[in-house]
């Protein structure tokens, strides 16, 4: 996590290979999570693929992959909390990947 955290800092707002570093963050936290089971880094996991999903506006070549991706993270905190928002912006962002 540190050096990922490291690598982002590297990559500031405008860089444009930010979203990739988001995007690998947010996976290492996710990955974190499951063995962990730290609820911080499941909610950070998930912000972090918010800023990766509004870095890659529609017709972006991975935006179906950060959609996917994001609604993975929120269906794993609705079978970890019970939210019933975040199983609606789950089945939302799978019908629009």
């Amino acid at each position: 996590l540190i050096l990922h955290r490291e690598v982002l800092a590297l990559r500031p707002v405008g860089h444009t290979d930010r979203s990739m570093s988001l995007n690998n963050l947010a996976k290492q936290l996710s990955s974190h999570f499951d063995h962990r089971g730290n609820d911080e880094d499941l909610d950070q996991a998930i912000a972090l693929q918010r800023e990766v999903l509004a870095l890659r506006p529609v017709g972006h070549a991975n935006r179906s992959m950060s959609l996917n991706n994001l609604a993975n993270l929120l269906s794993s905190r609705f079978q970890h909390r019970g939210n019933d928002e975040d199983l609606d912006q789950t089945i939302a962002l799978y019908r629009d990947a």
